[in-house]
């Protein structure tokens, strides 16, 4: 038993520490916006759908003029739920009779939630009462704008004012956040202006059937004024003493953590702002806590057996987002400015006249060669053992290169000089001893020999 309660502590201290550690990190940095503008608008957008608002300059939160709560209509059994929704208050509705429908005002003041707040509600029918197992008397329909009553009141706590409100309204209500309020220590002072005396005195006698004394409440012309401490009619069964005791002791222990979280702010929008980044969940459960959407919800099987004779007007549709203007049209791209123009190409340089050959000079006629000068006797060729033995050295033979290279002599060539590149062919000829040799000499030899003339 022992180990099971040390694990679940061991559990519970983690848990703390986590949680802590994230509220840390969460506000390490966190500054509240100094622009109360921006803030109460921030706000005001989320608590729209809860049908209630945020007034800056006396530090309460209030309904709006066209909150859903306009469409439920009002009945006996959204008090006796009330409890059930942390809401603990005193009620006070009285009725009466006027242009032929039934009329309730009812009055509120107490504890809703972490707020102390107040309430005035008008609500009228010609509906007949219901009669069901599950509930019997009178559902009531909002009122028309045109029935619309100047309203007023001011909520003290201990004596001192904590809040105060007036307007032309439906339902005038104020909450003040954070303050914790015990029921007997709070006094509402409502005043209620009406069209004329007829509907004032039909109110005034419904005050009287409820148990109201002179000393509680004042008649000015169409005006009638009222100090609500103690409620006169019967409170809803729901609210008894062991459920209200709970209720309060949750609702008490909820304003002091409110307080303690948000101590270091004393303005009520830094302290939202900062519960809403230091803790988000606790920020979203405040606000669907005001007036909570359950306490309606539970209770609508009574407009479904009402309704369908007289059905709900329809909730006008949120307008449309407004459409997302098209891009603008691109500019179009500047034209690409054309090319300079190239420059003309300059005239080619005429190629200069190529010169004229020189006329070819007519062959010369063919003349004689001089006579051959005399060569000494050529020595025996000496032996070798590759060749067989020869006892002398062949005489020259009359090669056929040499007469064809005298007849291409014929034209452009000296005749002495033709003589004497055949001399020099068998010259070179003559250093060799083989026959083969020498033939080769006589076919090349001509041929540099001309090369070597026209270099």
């Amino acid at each position: 038993m022992i180990t099971v309660i040390l694990i679940i502590s061991c559990i519970l201290l983690a848990l703390i520490l986590i949680l802590g550690i994230v509220w840390l990190i969460r506000t390490r940095h966190f500054r509240p916006n100094p622009d109360k503008a921006q803030q109460q608008n921030a706000l005001n957008n989320d608590l729209k759908d809860s049908g209630f608002a945020y007034h800056l300059m006396d530090d309460y939160f209030y309904s709006r003029m066209d909150c859903w709560q306009r469409e439920v209509g009002y009945c006996r059994l959204y008090d006796e739920g009330a409890p059930f929704f942390n809401m603990i208050f005193d009620a006070e509705p009285i009725t009466f009779s006027y242009g032929g429908k039934r009329w309730l005002i009812e009055l509120w003041k107490g504890q809703y939630g972490i707020t102390t707040g107040a309430e005035i509600g008008i609500y009228n029918t010609t509906l007949e009462d219901l009669d069901t197992d599950r509930f019997r008397g009178t559902f009531y329909e909002n009122i028309q704008d045109s029935e619309f009553l100047p309203l007023s009141f001011v909520l003290r706590r201990k004596g001192r004012v904590l809040l105060r409100r007036e307007a032309t309204h439906w339902w005038l209500t104020a909450f003040k956040l954070g303050t914790f309020s015990k029921l007997r220590t709070l006094t509402m002072d409502a005043s209620i202006s009406f069209p004329d005396a007829k509907m004032c005195a039909a109110f005034v006698g419904g005050l009287i059937e409820t148990g109201y004394r002179r000393r509680e409440y004042k008649v000015r012309g169409n005006r009638v004024d009222i100090r609500f401490t103690k409620p006169h009619s019967d409170q809803p069964a729901s609210r008894n003493k062991l459920q209200a005791g709970i209720v309060q002791k949750v609702n008490k222990s909820n304003c002091r953590l409110y307080k303690k979280a948000t101590a270091r702010y004393s303005d009520t929008l830094d302290k939202l702002e900062y519960l809403k980044n230091a803790m988000p969940e606790v920020y979203e459960l405040f606000v669907k806590s005001l007036y909570a959407k359950g306490v309606y919800a539970a209770f609508d099987w009574i407009r479904d057996i009402i309704y369908p004779h007289h059905p709900v007007p329809p909730v006008p549709p949120k307008p449309p987002y407004p459409p997302v203007p098209p891009c603008p049209p691109k500019p179009p791209c500047p034209p690409t400015p054309p090319c300079p123009p190239k420059p003309p190409c300059p005239p080619m340089p005429t190629c200069p006249l190529e010169p004229t050959c020189p006329p070819v000079s007519a062959c010369l006629p063919l003349l004689g060669c001089p006579p051959k000068p005399s060569r000494p006797a050529m020595p025996s060729c000496p032996a070798v053992s590759s060749f067989p033995d020869t006892s002398s050295c062949p005489t020259r033979p009359v090669n056929s290169l040499e007469q064809d290279y005298s007849a291409e002599s014929r034209c452009g060539r000296s005749h002495s000089d033709l003589c004497h590149s055949g001399d020099q062919a068998f010259h070179y000829a003559s250093e060799y001893a083989h026959e083969d040799h020498v033939r080769e000499i006589l076919m090349t030899g001509p041929q540099d020999a001309e090369k070597t003339d026209i270099e």
